[in-house]
C-alpha cells in the first residue's frame, strides 16, 4: 500500500455516482410529473362530471314538472299560451326547448308567484376562443313568475333579469324526446296538435362539456376537446293535457231536483171546492195567488200554505200531511 495515497474517491468513482444519482433523480421527477398529469386529468373530468350533473339535473327537475292544459276546442292554435316546444334540432336534439312546469319553488315566501310556471331553454354562441377550434356555447334559462296567460312566443333575452346562466362551455347539448307509440323524436310543438293530443312520455337529455386535453389527445395543438357526453333520460309523468273544464265540471256536485206535493196533490185528496171559489173570484185581486193556482200542477202545496195560510184553511185538513 502506497503510504503517500490519500483516502478518498477516484474520478471515475464520482463521474460514476454523479451519473447514478441522474438517472435515478430522472426516473422519480418522471414519475411526479406523471402524477401531476394524471391528477388533473382526473379533476377536469370531475369538474365536467359534476358541472354536467347540475346542469341535467336541474332540466330533469324541469321536465319531470311539465303541466299541459288542453286547448278550449274555441280557441285558436296559436292563440293558446299553453304549448310544449322543442326545436332548433342539432346533432343531439333541440337545443331550444319552451314548457310550463310546476317544479319550480318560490325564492322566498313573501315571493307572490304561482308554482306553475312557463321556463325556456336556449343557447348562446360564446366568443371564439384559441383553445379550441369548435363553436362554444352558453346555455340559459328563463323563467316566468306566473303561469302562461298569452301565446307570445319571442325568445328570451339573456340580458333579462329572468334569464339565469346553466352552464359555459359547452360542446354540444340536446333534447330528444319519445312519444306514445315509442318513436323518437327530435322536435315537438304542440301548437297544432288535438287539443287532447299528448306531450312526449319521455326524454332523453345530452350534454358535452369542453375539457382540457392531455397529451396526445388535441389535434393541431388544441389545448380543450369536447368531453364524452354526459345523458340523463326522465319521464313526463303529466304527459296526458289537463281538461280544466272537464275537472271543474267533475268537481261540482249535481243537484237533485227538489221535489214537493203539489196543489194537484192536494186537490186529490178531496175538497176542490174551495180552489174553484178562489179561481171563480179572481182570488180577491191577488194575481199572485191566481197564478199561482193556475199552475198547479207545477206549485208546491207549501208555497200555498206559507204565503197563503187563509186560503190553505180552506182545503182538506189531509193536506197538511203533504210533504
Amino acid at each position: 500500500m502506497n503510504p503517500h495515497r490519500q483516502p478518498g474517491f477516484t474520478l471515475v468513482e464520482v463521474i460514476g455516482a454523479f451519473f447514478m444519482m441522474a438517472v435515478i433523480l430522472t426516473f422519480v421527477t418522471g414519475i411526479f410529473i406523471e402524477n401531476g398529469r394524471q391528477r388533473n386529468a382526473a379533476s377536469e373530468l370531475m369538474r365536467v362530471h359534476t358541472t354536467s350533473a347540475a346542469a341535467l339535473d336541474l332540466i330533469a327537475q324541469d321536465l319531470e314538472g311539465t303541466i299541459f292544459l288542453a286547448r278550449p276546442e274555441t280557441r285558436a292554435p296559436r292563440d293558446h299560451p299553453w304549448i310544449f316546444l322543442a326545436e332548433e334540432s342539432g346533432a343531439l336534439g333541440s337545443t331550444y326547448l319552451r314548457f310550463p312546469t310546476q317544479n319550480v319553488t318560490r325564492a322566498n315566501l313573501g315571493e307572490h308567484a304561482s308554482t306553475w310556471v312557463e321556463v325556456v331553454y336556449f343557447l348562446t354562441t360564446e366568443e371564439p376562443e384559441e383553445e379550441s377550434s369548435g363553436e362554444r356555447f352558453t346555455l340559459w334559462r328563463w323563467r316566468s313568475i306566473r303561469p302562461p296567460s298569452n301565446s307570445d312566443r319571442r325568445d328570451p333575452d339573456m340580458d333579462d333579469r329572468r334569464s339565469a346562466r346553466v352552464v359555459e362551455g359547452i360542446a354540444d347539448f340536446g333534447v330528444a324526446f319519445v312519444d306514445v307509440a315509442g318513436e323518437r323524436v327530435e322536435e315537438w310543438d304542440s301548437s297544432y296538435n288535438a287539443s287532447d293530443a299528448p306531450i312526449p312520455v319521455a326524454a332523453e337529455i345530452s350534454l358535452s362539456l369542453y375539457r382540457d386535453a392531455r397529451e396526445g389527445e388535441a389535434e393541431d395543438d388544441e389545448l380543450q376537446i369536447p368531453a364524452a357526453a354526459q345523458v340523463r333520460h326522465v319521464s313526463l309523468p303529466m304527459h296526458q293535457p289537463i281538461d280544466l273544464d272537464a275537472l271543474i265540471a267533475s268537481a261540482q256536485p249535481e243537484m237533485e231536483e227538489e221535489t214537493c206535493s203539489t196543489v194537484d196533490d192536494c186537490l186529490a185528496l178531496g175538497d176542490d171546492e174551495w180552489f174553484f171559489e178562489q179561481l171563480d173570484g179572481d182570488c180577491d185581486g191577488d194575481d199572485e195567488l191566481c197564478a199561482a193556482l193556475e199552475a198547479s200542477g207545477t206549485t208546491c202545496w207549501a208555497e200555498i200554505a206559507d204565503d197563503w195560510p187563509s186560503v190553505a184553511s180552506e182545503a182538506t185538513a189531509a193536506c197538511e200531511t203533504l210533504p
